[in-house]
């Protein structure tokens, strides 16, 4: 007997109910490529749209190493993402910010990942 959370019954629910109460953004894929010399090189793939929740840190966020007191705590919507989960290369922009991700996880429904954002320092 296949169970409530096989398969993606409660992303799908979950991302028709939430999808507008979450704000939009964009996921930015970046793939490190090594250059002639050995230089590691960020390259941006084309932005994906996303829905975004822009929040507070959790405490346990605000334990981690490097935490500061601009980091946002990020839950992106799974619903309507192509793609593996997002990685700590990838950029999210959400209320014109770009935040690079740090402790990426997901919840037991798969409807959203959670993650803290960092304000990229090439703003």
């Amino acid at each position: 007997m296949a169970g409530l959370l096989d398969g993606n019954v409660l992303q799908g629910i979950f991302g028709s109910v939430l999808s507008s109460i979450y704000g939009d953004g964009q996921l930015i894929r970046v793939t490190m490529q090594r250059q002639p010399g050995g230089v590691i090189v960020p390259f941006e793939a084309p932005p994906v749209p996303i829905k975004v929740q822009v929040d507070a840190c959790t405490e346990a966020m605000r334990q981690q190493p490097g935490y500061t007191d601009t980091d946002v705590r990020l839950l992106i919507l799974q619903s309507g993402v192509a793609g593996a989960k997002p990685n700590t290369d990838d950029i999210v922009m959400a209320q014109g910010q770009r935040r690079k991700l740090f402790g990426i996880t997901e919840d037991p429904a798969r409807a959203y990942w959670e993650m803290r954002g960092i304000r990229d320092a090439t703003e």
